[in-house]
This record gives structure tokens, sequence and C-alpha cells, in this order.
């Protein structure tokens, strides 16, 4: 196992796999079966937030014939840490994520490696959520719902190969002790709202693939429009050599994420995450059942690619 080969076994999975373009809305019996098994496979059904007969067809719900075919991400970017970095611990911080959160440890005994990957969207997506001040795009909207399957699916894909070699693999996202909390209404969730006991954004900075927006949005090397998804394993190829030190080196501190929050959630003093949440709920209840936004992450320079100016607390 390489490197070299699990980046082109996601490159060709982008290329090639069904789960990156949309697909027509199921119209029988077969179709629908197929539907199914996408809603359950990887804990897909545990990642949407929306109220479902069971079999995912409320995924069938608003689709435009104008989008069958869209594809939804382009080959991942990767990075390879150590399970042992001291930053996962630093995690555990309350002022980081919180003492809720998992090590590399807790998810796979005798973990080596955290490889972490981020899925960028492809320009149609990413130019297509500019053109309205307001509201996300159809193409946006899509890709953060049906492309989830897609991410999970990668996810997985990565996780089963490095099973195929003898070594042992965990996807913590499709993980069934993966907890994530979003909303009030989520009650008995042993973790603070709002959070998981797995961020990947956090995980990725931990292993050199990117750093924070002021939006607090991840800006990967490939830039902040895309979908993180990590592997914990006992394999052991040795960690990337790091590019960044300070949280915030991808940002250029340009301010065009507040000006494209269409919540006028972001501000100097950070990120009004209610303000962020109720937006969100607006929208998920509107285009149900489809959610999203992404304006901060769409609206700026570090939309496609990192930003190396530094802020001037970091120099």
């Amino acid at each position: 196992m390489t490197k070299e080969y699990l980046l082109k076994l996601v490159a060709d999975f982008s290329e090639n796999s069904p789960y990156n373009y949309l697909s027509p809305p199921a119209d029988s019996e077969e179709s629908l079966l197929v539907q199914k098994k996408r809603f359950y496979e990887n804990n897909y059904s545990k990642h949407i937030y929306y109220e479902d007969a069971g079999d995912g067809s409320g995924l069938n719900a608003g689709k435009e014939e104008r989008y069958y075919g869209l594809r939804f991400f382009l080959p991942p970017v990767m990075s390879v840490g150590s399970a042992s970095d001291p930053g996962f611990l630093r995690l555990k911080d309350p002022q980081v994520v919180g003492p809720h959160h998992m090590m590399p440890e807790d998810w796979l005994p005798g973990a080596k490696t955290v490889v972490s990957f981020f899925l960028p969207y492809t320009e149609q997506v990413i130019e297509s959520n500019r053109e309205d001040d307001t509201e996300p795009s159809p193409e946006w909207l899509y890709t953060r719902v049906e492309g989830q399957q897609m991410l999970l699916a990668t996810g997985a894909l990565i996780r089963d190969a490095l099973l195929a070699e003898g070594f042992r693999a965990v996807t913590p996202y499709t993980d069934d002790r993966f907890m994530m909390r979003v909303s009030p209404a989520e009650q008995g969730k042993p973790i603070p709202l709002f959070s998981s006991n797995w961020s990947e954004r956090h995980v990725g900075f931990v292993t050199g693939l990117g750093t924070f927006g002021r939006s607090t949005n991840f800006i990967s090397k490939a830039g902040a429009c895309g979908r993180l998804i990590s592997v914990v394993t006992d394999w052991e190829p040795g960690p990337d050599e790091k590019d960044y030190e300070g949280i915030y080196d991808y940002c250029s501190d340009c301010g065009a994420c507040y000006r494209a929050c269409p919540a006028g959630a972001l501000s100097d003093e950070g990120k009004d995450i209610v303000k962020c949440s109720q937006f969100l709920a607006y929208i998920g209840k509107k285009y149900k059942p489809r959610y999203g936004c992404g304006k901060c992450q769409s609206g700026g320079p570090c939309a496609t690619r990192a930003q190396r100016k530094k802020r001037k607390d970091q120099q």
C-alpha cells in the first residue's frame, strides 16, 4: 500500500462512481431498491437531517431534470498524519472541540496513522452558488445532500482498500459510534450543541491538509469549497510535512466571507452560530429534503485555493 495508490484509487472513483453524479428520481421498483440501498449504505441515513419514509424516497422530491448528471466533486486531495500527533490531544480542550472528542486510539486501538481527504466541489457547483446573494443554488444543495453519499462511499473505499491489504482501518464518519448534534431539538446525545465527537475540520488541520478561515470554515490546499473525511488505521507510511503552523495560515483575512454571509453571522468577533443555524433551518424547511448554504465558502478568493498571506497576530 502506498500513498500514490490511494490517490489513484480515489481519483478513479471520483471519475467513475455513480455516487458522484446526480441521478434522476427513482421511477421503478428496481431503481427504488438501488436508492434504498444507497440510503442505508455507510450510515448515510444517519447523516441526513429530515424525516423520511425509511427508504430514501424523500430524495425523489424536488429534483429538476436539467440537473441530472451533475457532478459533485473533483478528485480528492490527501494528507497523512501520525495518530500520535500531540495536536489530537489538544482537540480535547474546551476552547477547541472539547473533552468529548475521541482520539485516534479510541476509534482503533493501536492506531498509527490518520489519513484525511478533502473532496473539492466542481467549478459548476461553486460558480452556481455565487449567482444569488441570498440563497444557495440547487447545485450546491444537491451536492450537500445527495453528494453526501459520495463522501461516505469514498471513506468506505479507502477503509476497505486498507483492510484488503491486511491493515486495520476505521472511517469514523461512517462508524456507528460517530455522533453529531446540530439542533437544540436533539436530546440524549452526550456531546455539546453544534459539535461532534470527531471533527473532520480539526482532524484535517492536525494531519496537514489545511487550516481554518475567519468564518470557521476549513480551507484545504484545494480551497474551502468541498467536504472532508478521514480514516484511522495501523498502516504506517509516515506523516506528510506540514507547510503551516498557525490555525489561520491559509486565510488572507480579506473579509469576503463576512460580506457573503446572508445571515449576517460573521464578524471580527467570530461566528454567531445561532444565526447561522437559524438560516440553515430556514433553507432546510424551504427546500426540504435539502439544506445548506456555503456562501462563506464560495464567496471569497479561498474558494478553490489556499491563501498564504498571514494575519498580523501570526507574524
